[in-house]
């Protein structure tokens, strides 16, 4: 083998040890840049810095404290009325007082690149970092008892945007939410006059399942509450619950009514609207007959309680032959033609109640040009982010649950396989 000079030699050492040395600057500056890879400069017209930390609000019924906004840390404005300027957390409005800071022209850092990830349980007051590092400077401090919208992970830490800019929340101040409890029933029933426990719960199970709600300060949720903490444009109670009912059952009325009312819940009901009209006035209620549904009196009789939602209009059947939903029988203009006249009968509709927990890419289809943002199914686990908000899971509560399973899942401990 012939031996290369030696200058050749040195030659081709030097050019090697750059190659690598500019292989290892390259990769060095490829890492670098891949913790800020989501992250850019933005000027706003208008930045907040404020100049004592104050109290940041949520508008619903009432303001609610869900934290406070640090001194010097300027945070973009997105609108204002008299008293309040508008930021943005997460994908929601917040509101801080006015009075107390200073507005100018300014650059912040922003995401650039979210994800649809998930929430955090605030279970103490939490500190939000300007940078993933503990010694960082706080941005702001979250409530106790709150879901936080959390749009990345990177490391040890969650990140939530804050008036636009990155907030770092570290792993082990938080808990991960495992998404929000969603309880169906069907009919509800006194045990002395229940004949099967398919789809039915008895009365005594029922007051001892709301009793428990009310005597642990659970909050009841409405389906748009529901969709917005799904898009992340709302922070949830760590205590709260959505609870479902399906088919319209005329025992829900007359059992299952006065309890969400004594307790002030409320709960979504799911119409079969071509059922609404098998009887006229007001209807004794009779629970050895056949199956009694509302009429459209109670519909409007209700309607402080009940958020009356689709459920179909007469696609609520089953296939003799096949023994699967009709649902799979019908085109996608069929079926976004019934869903029409079902929300003829229920025009604030939020959600749709698949019958049997059927339901294909047609149906999903006529639902979303229908105008409906919720699809329920009838897999057990709960409401997230990790799904689709057409395939959003729910618990089914009937006899055959026992009390200690029903706590489990409102409180969050239940995992599936």
């Amino acid at each position: 083998m012939r031996k290369l000079p030696l200058v050749v030699f040195l030659i081709v050492f030097i050019i090697s040890v750059g190659a690598i040395w500019i292989l290892i600057e390259t990769q060095g500056r490829v890492f670098a840049q891949s913790t800020d890879r989501f992250l850019a400069k933005r000027e706003f017209e208008r930045v907040l810095t404020l100049q004592e930390r104050q109290p940041i609000y949520m508008k619903g019924a009432a303001l609610t404290q869900i934290g406070v906004l640090e001194a010097d840390q300027p945070v973009a404005i997105t609108g204002e009325d008299e008293v309040y300027y508008e930021l943005r957390l997460g994908n929601m409005s917040a509101f801080v007082r006015k009075g107390q800071g200073t507005v100018e022209k300014k650059k912040l850092s922003t995401i650039v690149q979210m994800e649809r990830l998930a929430a955090v349980h605030a279970l103490q007051k939490t500190a939000v970092y300007e940078n993933a590092n503990l010694e960082s400077s706080v941005i702001m401090e979250l409530e106790e008892g709150y879901r936080y919208p959390v749009v990345r992970e990177e490391g040890d830490w969650y990140i939530l945007t804050i008036a636009e800019r990155p907030g770092y929340i570290h792993k082990q101040s938080v808990a991960l939410d495992a998404g929000l409890p969603v309880l169906v029933y069907h009919q509800v029933l006194p045990l002395e006059l229940m004949s099967t426990m398919n789809s039915t719960i008895s009365l005594e199970s029922f007051e001892q399942q709301m009793g428990y709600l009310a005597e642990h300060h659970f909050e009841t949720l409405t389906a748009h509450q529901l969709y917005d903490y799904l898009e992340g444009r709302l922070v949830v109670p760590n205590k709260a619950v959505l609870l479902t009912f399906d088919d319209g059952l005329l025992s829900t009325k007359e059992y299952a009514y006065p309890i969400l009312k004594q307790y002030g819940f409320t709960a979504l009901q799911h119409i079969i609207s071509s059922r609404t009209g098998r009887a006229e006035g007001a209807q004794l209620f009779d629970a050895e007959g056949p199956l009694q549904f509302f009429t459209v009196g109670d519909i409007e009789e209700l309607a402080d309680v009940f958020q009356f939602e689709a459920h179909t209009y007469e696609l609520h059947s089953l296939n003799e032959d096949t023994g699967t939903g009709i649902v799979f029988d019908q085109s996608k203009e069929e079926i976004l033609l019934d869903l029409q006249r079902n929300i003829e009968q229920v025009p604030t509709a939020v959600s749709i109640a698949y019958p049997f927990g059927h339901y294909n890419g047609d149906f999903i289809a006529a639902a979303k040009e229908t105008g409906l943002l919720i699809g329920f199914t009838t897999t057990e686990g709960y409401a997230n982010r990790k799904t689709s908000n057409y395939e959003v899971c729910r618990y089914g509560v009937t006899e055959k649950k026992s009390f200690e399973q029903f706590v489990a899942y409102v409180e969050g401990d239940m995992t599936w396989p």
